[in-house]
């Protein structure tokens, strides 16, 4: 009977007593809000809130049996009376002009709202989430709103750190350039850590080198290498020299290698107006690579300990990339040293060609910097002149590698006066041997390596004929500019790339006016590949009143941006012809009568040139190479003096048979012409032509 006797009123209390415990034991702050948004009841969580009273009528710390008797018509809390001011303006609690919206708008349309993120009311950095629901009957207008709020600042905290590191990540774990990483963690860190970053990185890993594993720090010289922002930073700009003085708090950072926390730092070494530094040493390996100097100075909060380890789990990732990016400087720098050494250090001076040269490096992102393109002008026997220009797939050591050899190969098969398409069915040859070859296993896998594929275009010039001869091998086609301004694309078969095994490459000749320039270039001259690259270049060839040298600058600077990403190379040359008093070219009959005939032009022509010295010796190589030429070849035979920087003799007949050097004994007859012709000139060699051979002998001259 008690039992049954208790549980009628306990009914009746029950909503109020439920409503009470809720609200006392809620962790989220609770607070009710009249229709005028006047705060009449908090909870006790919802005290921690800035401008919530501490003493709070009604349901509060436990205050449920005032609740009880509320609703069982006893005596009630007392509450604010109607038009009383609120106990504090909704401001207060939150974003003032937010929070009323948001209460307002349930109020006026008696629709609950959820999970509203909004700053905190006291002008710090707290985000409170806030649900808002209305207090009404079923069916009536609303009489008040309970405001349910969520301190989320930890979890956004944790939240921004996490995404801080992603982002750093994101934007630095790609980089391979010193100063790039540097830029980016400046930017990385403002303003989502401080109001103002300073990276300086250690001057000897600026260049690719490996600092000391525990550097003085007063001795260290440090290059300042990223400023976010740059207005704010004292201390000199990017690309300045830093040095931090003993016993600074940077000089202490850089001596112990530890993340510190500095409050209000000195000035000397500050941003402007800073009240917090952090200090983050940059390591990798054992060595140090930098010094963040992290400063804040517009936001109240100074920097705390969880500021700190965030700013050494962004530094870790910094410090990664900036590993890797001094590896990468280090071998982009030993590839561009590779690369200049291979390369010609400036074009020989010919007769047959006025020649420019523009040589652009590329930087190459993300890979092991120079890359493998090449030029090369080579004189010929004849005052002919060879013009050369290749490109190797890829960048780095391994390209530049490749490049040289096949520029070494190059300058043999000249020598060797082998026809261009000849010359790049030999080189094709060798590129695929190289593509065979086996990588080196204890080498590094550098970015940036390929298969040596390679093109090339390869062109020879004859003064004498005012002749072109070229071939080329998946190669840019050559732009020709004729002495009236036209200028069009030499339609030359273009071949496939070197290495393809193909062997099959055509010569293109062309008869040329004097003054014609001829430029050869490669792929990179025209970097953003538009139809409208090539006919740009045509039209900045055009300008015949300028030297070549000025006309290839004109071009570079007109077809290139700053800092282009591939490797352009632009050779020109302007032809010229060998004045004809400066050749003698005969036919001689094929018998033992032209001998003499020969040696009496020689010796005449030849003082007339005022080669006198040289008239004997040339008389002895004349007489034995025709000598040779009656015995050996049918037909008619040719003589011809080309007197330029050098004497050349040359001797044509109709016989594809290569003359050998024999070394003869004291018992035999014969065998010692070209020993005599070898020893007499400085150079010789023989090249095949499609009606025979040329067998041709240079003489320097006596004051030479």
């Amino acid at each position: 009977m008690a039992s049954a006797h208790a549980s009628e009123p306990l009914d009746g209390r029950l909503d109020a007593l439920l409503l009470g415990v809720l609200f006392a034991q809620a962790r989220s702050a609770l607070l009710v809000f009249d229709a005028e948004l006047r705060l009449l009841r908090a909870n006790a969580s919802a005290r921690r809130l800035p401008g919530v009273p501490d003493e709070q009528p009604g349901w509060g710390g436990g205050d449920t049996e005032s609740a009880a008797s509320a609703e069982s018509g006893g005596s009630a809390a007392p509450v604010a009376p109607a038009g009383a001011p609120a106990a504090r303006d909704v401001g207060a609690v939150a974003d003032g002009a937010e929070l009323d919206r948001l209460l307002r708008h349930v109020l006026t349309t008696g629709d609950p709202v959820r999970n509203v993120r909004m700053a905190g009311g006291d002008g710090g950095d707290r985000v409170l989430s806030v649900s808002a629901y209305p207090l009404a009957d079923d069916g009536a207008a609303p009489v008040g709103v309970l405001a349910h709020v969520r301190d989320i600042t930890d979890r956004k905290r944790s939240r921004s750190r996490l995404e801080l590191l992603y982002t750093a990540e994101a934007r630095l774990g790609a980089l391979l350039d010193v100063g790039r990483v540097a830029r980016e963690l400046a930017a990385v860190v403002v303003p989502a850590l401080a109001d103002t970053a300073v990276v300086d990185i250690v001057d000897a890993v600026w260049r690719g080198e490996q600092s000391a594993p525990a550097p003085g720090a007063e001795e260290l010289a440090l290059r300042r290498a990223g400023v976010a922002p740059g207005a704010h930073a004292t201390g000199g700009g990017v690309g300045a020299l830093v040095r931090y003085p003993y016993a600074s708090p940077q000089s202490s950072a850089l001596t112990d290698l530890r993340p510190r926390l500095i409050r209000d730092p000195p000035a000397s070494g500050a941003a402007e107006g800073a009240h917090s530094l952090v200090l983050v040493p940059l390591t990798a390996r054992g060595s140090l690579l930098g010094l963040v100097s992290l400063y804040r100075s517009e936001r109240a909060a100074g920097f705390d300990d969880a500021d700190l380890r965030l700013a050494a789990e962004v530094g870790e990732v910094a410090a990664v990339s900036l590993d890797n990016a001094r590896r990468q400087t280090r071998t982009h720098t030993a590839a561009s040293a590779l690369q200049r050494s291979l390369l010609p250090a400036q074009l020989p001076e010919t007769s047959a060609v006025e020649a420019g040269l523009a040589y652009v490096p590329g930087t190459f992102p993300g890979t092991g910097g120079a890359g493998g393109d090449w030029f090369d002008v080579i004189s010929l026997p004849g005052a002919r002149v060879a013009l050369v220009v290749g490109d190797v797939t890829g960048s780095g050591l391994h390209a530049a590698a490749t490049m040289g050899r096949l520029r070494s190969a190059i300058g043999t098969m000249a020598g060797l006066d082998l026809p261009p398409d000849e010359l790049l069915s030999q080189l094709d040859a060798l590129v695929s041997r190289l593509m065979e070859e086996p990588p080196d296993p204890f080498a590094d896998a550098a970015p940036g390596r390929t298969a040596p594929a390679a093109t090339c275009v390869y062109a020879v010039h004859d003064p004498i004929a005012m002749r072109v001869t070229l071939a080329r091998a998946g190669h840019p086609p050559p732009v020709l500019v004729r002495p009236g301004g036209g200028t069009e694309v030499v339609d030359a078969a273009a071949g496939p790339p070197l290495g393809g095994g193909s062997r099959t490459f055509e010569s293109t000749e062309l008869d040329l006016p004097e003054g014609s320039l001829l430029a050869l270039y490669t792929n990179g001259l025209l970097p953003d590949r538009h139809e409208d690259s090539l006919p740009r270049l045509c039209r900045a060839l055009a300008d015949q009143d300028r030297p070549v040298q000025d006309l290839c600058d004109a071009v570079v600077r007109d077809l290139l941006p700053a800092r282009p990403n591939d490797d352009a190379v632009l050779l020109a040359a302007r032809l010229r012809a060998l004045p004809p008093e400066h050749v003698v070219s005969v036919q001689l009959p094929a018998g033992p009568s032209a001998l003499a005939d020969a040696r009496d032009l020689v010796r005449r022509r030849l003082t007339d040139w005022g080669l006198r010295e040289l008239a004997l010796p040339a008389e002895l190589i004349v007489s034995e190479l025709l000598a040779n030429a009656v015995r050996h070849a049918p037909g008619p035979i040719g003589l011809k003096l080309i007197r330029q920087s050098v004497l050349t003799c040359e001797v044509s007949d109709t016989s594809h048979a290569a003359p050998h050097l024999r070394h003869a004994t004291s018992n035999d007859e014969g065998g010692r012409g070209l020993f005599l012709v070898a020893q007499l000139a400085d150079r010789w060699g023989v090249r095949f032509t499609p009606r025979g051979k040329v067998v041709w002998t240079e003489q320097e001259f006596p004051d030479a």
